[in-house]
């Protein structure tokens, strides 16, 4: 009886190997084709963003004119009318940080309240796109924030003051004042900063995050 030997098993080679390894797991996806792949997903959402505004333009457009059916547009003052000058451009919750400034003015002046909250209303209502404000006339801006009679600069320096300790802004003298310049930082961002240290009452900031949650504001989540 005639017996085969077995012939040895044999073993890929390091090329073999380095194929078959090759083969059996996706190559690597070179940067710039991931990067153009995230482009696409942020102009995706980007126009998700745009149908949804859009569809909810529609929607306030179909119930006013249900409401009002006679309404003349000229009476209201609209943005997107070309013709209308003199706007700017805040956060939507900037009610809720006004209040939240007023309750927490006690924190930095030894308990006397001082609501400050107005001042920080006037320097949005100035502020264009760069973050920064220049006041050339106290007393302009303190009327505007309600403060009148002899001691109105004053008042408006105290509050701004505030504001100052408070994180919400900087400022800077000039040949105007000690306040002239004036930036404006994220309120969002100094808002949880002031969280952290528990400065704030966790109802009133809770109802700041629901309404920054509703209106699509990122800061408040961010790390």
């Amino acid at each position: 009886m005639i017996t085969r030997k077995k012939s040895p098993a044999k073993t890929a080679t390091p090329v073999k190997k380095a194929a078959l390894k090759a083969v059996a797991a996706p190559a690597a996806v070179p940067a710039a084709v991931q990067a153009e792949v995230l482009a696409g997903i942020g102009v995706l959402n980007e126009k998700q963003a745009r149908a949804r505004r859009n569809g909810a333009t529609e929607s306030n457009l179909k119930m006013r004119a249900h409401l009002w059916p006679d309404l003349d547009e000229k009476r209201l003052w609209l943005r997107t009318d070309k013709t209308r000058k003199g706007f700017t451009t805040m956060p939507r919750t900037m009610a809720l940080i006004v209040n939240l400034i007023d309750d927490i003015s006690k924190q930095v002046t030894n308990g006397k309240a001082v609501p400050a909250g107005r001042t920080y209303l006037v320097l949005w209502c100035r502020v264009f796109d760069e973050g920064f404000v220049r006041i050339d006339n106290e007393a302009v801006a303190a009327l505007e924030a309600g403060y009148g009679g002899e001691r109105n600069v004053t008042t408006w320096r105290q509050h701004l003051a505030v504001l100052r300790d408070l994180g919400f802004i900087d400022c800077k003298d000039g040949p105007a004042g000690p306040y002239q310049y004036l930036l404006l930082f994220n309120p969002y961002q100094v808002i949880k900063a002031l969280n952290a240290k528990g400065m704030i009452q966790q109802g009133t900031y809770t109802a700041l995050f629901q309404r920054a949650i509703d209106v699509r504001a990122t800061d408040l989540t961010e790390a």
